[in-house]
C-alpha cells in the first residue's frame, strides 16, 4: 500500500527534466546574446559536437527492449517486490495458528545425593520400634530408586490447535493484506515502466530537436560565408556579417544546451534500467498500447485502485476478528516422558494426552484499545480507496485529454513546419535576386529553427501522451508482455 506513493514520487523529478528537455524555445530565449564583434572579426570556426557518447558505445534498444529490461531488473522494480514478498510471508504465519508444535528436549543429571525409597529400612526402624518383626519379610520390594546418581530424561510434545480465533479470522485478512501488497508492487512498476517512456521518447525528441539546431548551425555558416564574400567586393555592409556571426554563435549555444540535456537523460534512462543503453532511432516503431475505451472503467481496473480495495478488505477482517478474539482456544496436547528411574509406576516410559481449554475473560482492555485503532484504520483506507477512485479518473481524463491537444498540436507544428520551410527558400532566393534584405533572411532562418523546433517537440509529446494514457489505465506492462506471458 505504502508502494504506490514510493513509486509515484518517480514522476515529479522526472516529469521536471522532461519539461526542460523539450522546451527548445525557453532555453533559446535565455541564451546570451552574441558578442560584439570588431569589423571584419569571424565567430569561432570550431562546431559543437554533442555530449552524447560515440555511436556503437551504448547498446541500441527499441523503446519496448527498454521498458522489458526495466522489469526485470530495474532497482526500483526489484525493491518493490521485495516488500510485496514481506507482505506475503504474512500469509504463512497466520498459517501456523493451526498447525502443529512439535518439542524434543533430554536431559542428563548427575547429582551426589541420590533419593531412593526403602520399604525394608522404614519396616526395620518401625520393628525396632514397636519390637515388631515382618511375618514375611520376602514380600518387602526392593528399594525404588527416586533419583540416581546418573539419571536421564526425555520429553517428546505434541500440541495440535483443534479451534482458535486467529486461525478462523487472520487467514483471509492476511492474503488480501498480501495480494495489497503485490498489486502495490504491480503499480511501482506502472511508474517506473513509465518513466523509462518519458526519458527514452524525451530523447528521441532531444535528437530530433539536435538535427534542428545542427541544420540552422549550417545555414547560419552558409550566410556567414555568402556574408564574407559580398562584403570582400563591397556589396553588403558589416552588419550583414556580423548578423551571421550572431546567428551561429546562437545556433551553436542552443546545439549545446541540448546536447548537454542528452547526456542528462541518457544517464537517467540508464539508471532506469540498470544498464547503460541509448535509444534507437526515430523511425523505429513504439509499443502497440493498450488503450481501452471509457465504458470499460479503465480506471477502476489500475493497480493502485486495486491495491487500495484489498487493502479496505484486509482492514475489514482484521476489525472481524477483533469481535470475536474472545471465543475461547481448544488445544490437544499428547507428551511422551522417559525417565530412567522407574521410581513408584515401574515404568521408564509412559505418555498422558491432554485437551485444555482457553477462555480469555478480560485483558486489561488490550482487545478493545485494538479494536478501535482497527476500525479507525479502517475508516482511513476506505477513504484512500474512494480517493484512489477519484485520482484514477481524473488521471485517466487528463491524459486522454492532454492526448487529444497533443495530436493537434502537432498537426499544427507540421504545418506551420513546412510553411517555415518554404518561406525560407522564397526569402533566400528573393535575396540572392535582391529584393529582400538580410534582416528578413535572417528571420525566416529563426523562424524555420523555431517551427522545426517545435514540430519535433510535438511529436515527442504525442507519443510520452499516449504512454500516459496507458499508464492511466494500467496498461504500461500489459503492452510489452507476450501472449504466453499472459
Amino acid at each position: 500500500m505504502n508502494l504506490r506513493i514510493t513509486a509515484g514520487s518517480l514522476r515529479r523529478p522526472l516529469s521536471l527534466v522532461l519539461v526542460s528537455a523539450l522546451s527548445p524555445l525557453g532555453a533559446l530565449a535565455q541564451a546570451p546574446a552574441a558578442p560584439q564583434l570588431t569589423p571584419g572579426q569571424v565567430a569561432p570556426a570550431q562546431p559543437v559536437t554533442a555530449a552524447a557518447p560515440a555511436p556503437g558505445s551504448l547498446r541500441t534498444v527499441t523503446l519496448e527492449e527498454a521498458l522489458t529490461l526495466a522489469s526485470k531488473q530495474s532497482p526500483d522494480v526489484a525493491a518493490a517486490r521485495a516488500q510485496a514478498a514481506v507482505a506475503a510471508a504474512s500469509v504463512n504465519r497466520a498459517w501456523t495458528a493451526w498447525q502443529p508444535e512439535v518439542t524434543l528436549s533430554g536431559q542428563f543429571v548427575h547429582t551426589n545425593a541420590p533419593a531412593e525409597f526403602d520399604l525394608g529400612l522404614i519396616t526395620g526402624l518401625f520393628g525396632g520400634v514397636f519390637n515388631l518383626q515382618p511375618a514375611n519379610p520376602g514380600l518387602i520390594p526392593p528399594p525404588i530408586a527416586i533419583s540416581a546418581a546418573n539419571s536421564r530424561y526425555a520429553t517428546a510434545t505434541i500440541s495440535q490447535p483443534l479451534f482458535t480465533p486467529a486461525g478462523v479470522f487472520l487467514i483471509g485478512p492476511a492474503k488480501a493484506g498480501a495480494e495489497a501488497a503485490r498489486l502495490g508492487a504491480e503499480e511501482a512498476r506502472e511508474q517506473v515502466l513509465l518513466a523509462v517512456a518519458r526519458t527514452y521518447l524525451g530523447l528521441q525528441g532531444i535528437t530530433q530537436m539536435m538535427d534542428a539546431a545542427r541544420e540552422a548551425e549550417q545555414v547560419a555558416l552558409q550566410r556567414e560565408s555568402e556574408a564574407k564574400s559580398q562584403l570582400s567586393v563591397g556589396m553588403t555592409v558589416e552588419a550583414t556579417l556580423l548578423r551571421a556571426q550572431a546567428e551561429t554563435a546562437q545556433a551553436r549555444v542552443q546545439l549545446a544546451q541540448l546536447s548537454g540535456q542528452y547526456a542528462q537523460l541518457l544517464a537517467m534512462l540508464g539508471a532506469l534500467v540498470a544498464e547503460p543503453v541509448q535509444p534507437a532511432p526515430i523511425e523505429t516503431p513504439t509499443p502497440k498500447w493498450q488503450i481501452p475505451s471509457d465504458d470499460q472503467r479503465p480506471w477502476e481496473d489500475t493497480f493502485a485502485v486495486r491495491s487500495a480495495a484489498k487493502a479496505v478488505q484486509a482492514a475489514e477482517g482484521k476489525v472481524t476478528y477483533d469481535r470475536f478474539s474472545w471465543l475461547p482456544s481448544l488445544v490437544a496436547t499428547a507428551r511422551g516422558n522417559y525417565n530412567s528411574n522407574t521410581g513408584f509406576t515401574g515404568k521408564t516410559v509412559y505418555y498422558e494426552g491432554v485437551v485444555a481449554a482457553s477462555l480469555p475473560l478480560y485483558d486489561r482492555g488490550q482487545r478493545y484499545a485494538a479494536l478501535h485503532e482497527d476500525e479507525a484504520r479502517l475508516e482511513q483506507l476506505k477513504a484512500q480507496y474512494a480517493s484512489a477512485r477519484a485520482r484514477g479518473q481524473a488521471s485517466w481524463v487528463a491524459a486522454k485529454a492532454n492526448l487529444e491537444a497533443a495530436e493537434a498540436a502537432v498537426a499544427q507544428a507540421e504545418a506551420q513546419a513546412q510553411l517555415a520551410a518554404r518561406v525560407q527558400q522564397q526569402v533566400s532566393a528573393a535575396f540572392k535576386a535582391g529584393v529582400s534584405t538580410s534582416l528578413e533572411m535572417s528571420d525566416a532562418d529563426t523562424r524555420r529553427f523555431f517551427a522545426a523546433s517545435s514540430a519535433a517537440q510535438a511529436r515527442a509529446s504525442v507519443e510520452i501522451r499516449r504512454a500516459e494514457l496507458a499508464a492511466a489505465a494500467g496498461r504500461i506492462a500489459a503492452s510489452i508482455e507476450k501472449p504466453e506471458q499472459k
